[in-house]
């Protein structure tokens, strides 16, 4: 029957029977208190009637010495203290049928003894009160007292009829004070008896509610801790008994069924870590090959979840990386193709330009030679047909000279235009590559993002994704690498497009300073026909040629001048040449460096 009760039903039919018990012990000792009460209160009345009879017996007696005193000394303080006292007994009597008016016989008698005691008042005490007082000081008063009828027998009859009743009344209610005092001890003794068996009852069932509580309780408790034990120990399989309908029953059913459920989440949870381990084992498979350089794996994982979408986004970062180093690759190819003519330009260039140097370096001393040729001449111009020989061949080689000079500078002009085409080429060839270091730069920044959020991924997934953190760190550091090689290359190309401006404004400059010197020599070699129509003209104008050395002299000084000034630019030509070359050069090794880091990674599918 209590394995269908619910522990609350138990437990409270448990305490209610004690608390029934209880009440009843309760109950049956408040009556029985009550009764206790009632028979001590009747024990105090009858002892305050014993009481008020003394009361009144003392107050008789004091009356009977106050009078005797009086009658023998005569003294009114005594006649006083007798009167007052003899006022004072009919409140005591009183006081007394107050006492005992629920006993009828008691009240019977103590009217009684209400008259007994005003009779006797008046006829022994006052009436002897008042003789007395009547005798005053006279000598022999106090004898002539002691023989009247009333001292000599009838105050003594009378008096001794009131102790007599007096003692009657106290015999009537000491006989009831015992007989309430044995009912009280009748009443204390049912009372512990009561007590006594009640609270072995309430022992006895308190100890059978225990029993029977700690049975339904911890039987299905030890079996709980049982099957919890097994659980704990891995047997998975483990289950409580039911042993009951109650709270604790339902405990063992819930139990059972959450321990079903444990037991179908851990193989479902078993199912799913294999799945996910597979799938990060294919995707580890995967990056570890980018990792050494091999792009050409795919991946093959699909879904919904973190995993797939992982799967997905790697396999979309992997075809932008291939895609990325095929155009890197082929950037590179062409960069170097590019540094390789640039750099044969440069080469030729500077050929020229030595020989340009070497040309000027002969035009400066032919120059010097005509500007002495010219001095000497206008110190001696006894030897005048002499010196228009000399001059007219000198000026013959110099205009040759010249021309040739002008053939040179038109070379140089074309090899600076060609050189200025070539060097926006270039220029524009590293906008190209920086714009693909730009997208490098942005895929890179991408894959870093990428490869943050899946670390993130990683560290929400526990355990779990611990794996995925090794290839999301594989891929940051990737990522990392191309952005330090990316800024690396942009680094060169800015050193590179930096000299080529520079050499593209020398080459500008070294243009203007050779269509300058072109003019010039020109200008020089319509000096130089003018000085030979001069020399022809010798013998009949000798003045004329005198004016016409002088101006040669001035125009060899400005060509020496120019000359120098053509040196400079030349060398300052070279000098630029020489700067172009060596960043050339450097361009040519960051292009293969550039192959060669690319040339690490397989793209082909």
């Amino acid at each position: 029957m209590l394995k269908h009760m619910s522990i609350k039903t138990k437990l409270y039919l448990g305490f209610g029977a004690i608390l029934a018990i209880i009440l009843v012990l309760l109950t049956i000792a408040y009556n029985r208190f009550n009764s206790l009460s009632e028979a001590n209160a009747w024990d105090r009345h009858s002892m305050d009637v014993v009481q008020s009879i003394d009361d009144l017996r003392n107050d008789l007696l004091q009356v009977q010495v106050e009078a005797r005193g009086y009658y023998l000394t005569g003294a009114p303080a005594r006649l006083e203290r007798a009167r007052k006292e003899l006022q004072d007994i009919p409140a005591s009597v009183h006081r007394l049928q107050a006492l005992v008016r629920d006993n009828p016989v008691q009240m019977e008698r103590f009217k009684k003894l209400e008259s007994m005691t005003e009779a006797w008042a008046k006829d022994v005490i006052s009436s002897q009160l008042a003789l007395r007082e009547q005798m005053g000081d006279k000598p022999g008063a106090a004898d002539a007292m002691g023989r009247t009828p009333q001292l000599s027998g009838g105050a003594v009859s009378a008096i001794g009829e009131i102790y007599k009743f007096m003692t009657a009344a106290t015999a009537d209610e000491t006989r009831l004070l015992a007989e309430r005092t044995a009912a009280s001890e009748r009443l204390q003794q049912s009372m512990r008896l009561v007590l006594s068996a009640g609270g072995l009852a309430c022992v006895a069932l308190a100890g059978l509610v225990a029993w029977l509580l700690v049975g339904a309780l911890t039987a299905p408790l030890n079996h709980l801790t049982a099957a919890v034990g097994r659980i704990a120990a891995g047997d998975q399989s483990a289950r409580a008994q039911v042993l009951s309908a109650d709270e604790l029953g339902k405990v063992s059913v819930e139990f059972n069924r959450m321990a079903q459920a444990i037991q179908d989440s851990q193989a479902n949870e078993l199912a799913a870590t294999n799945l996910l381990k597979a799938k990060v084992d294919s995707l580890l498979g995967v990056v570890s090959k980018a990792a050494s350089g091999d792009l050409t794996g795919r991946i093959e994982i699909t879904g919904a979840d973190a995993i797939g979408q992982l799967g997905h986004g790697l396999d979309r970062m992997f075809e932008n990386l291939r895609a990325l180093l095929n155009n890197v690759q082929k950037a590179g190819i062409q960069v170097t193709t590019s540094a390789t003519e640039i750099a044969a330009s440069a080469k030729q260039q500077e050929a020229t330009g030595i020989e340009q140097a070497q040309t000027s370096v002969e035009i400066l001393s032919t120059t010097k030679e005509i500007s002495a040729n010219t001095i000497e001449l206008l110190k001696t111009m006894e030897d005048a047909t002499a010196v228009a020989d000399y001059t007219t061949s000198a000026t013959a080689e110099a205009q040759n000279n010249l021309q040739r000079m002008d053939g040179t500078m038109q070379h140089m002009v074309a090899a600076t235009d060609s050189i200025n085409a070539k060097l926006a080429a270039l220029s524009e060839k590293a906008s190209n590559i920086n714009s693909v270091l730009i997208t490098i730069t942005k895929v890179a920044d991408q894959t870093n993002i990428l490869s943050l959020n899946a670390a993130i991924e990683a560290e929400k997934a526990g355990d779990a994704g611990r794996g995925f953190s090794v290839v999301a760190t594989e891929i940051r550091r990737l990522a990392d690498q191309t952005s330090v090689s990316t800024w690396d290359i942009e680094q060169m190309l800015k050193e590179m497009q930096s000299a080529v401006s520079a050499s593209v404004m020398g080459m500008d400059k070294f243009s203007e300073e050779i269509r300058r010197s072109v003019g010039e020599v020109r200008q020089v070699t319509n000096q130089l026909s003018g000085v030979m129509d001069q020399v022809q003209k010798l013998a009949p104008q000798f003045d004329a040629v005198l004016q016409g050395m002088q101006s040669q002299a001035v125009g060899a000084q400005q060509i020496s001048e120019t000359m120098m000034q053509l040196n400079d630019a030349t060398q300052q030509t070279v000098e630029s040449l020489k700067a172009t070359s060596e960043a050339v050069h450097q361009l040519q090794y960051a292009a293969g460096d550039l192959q060669t880091s690319v040339a690490n990674f397989a793209v082909a599918v």
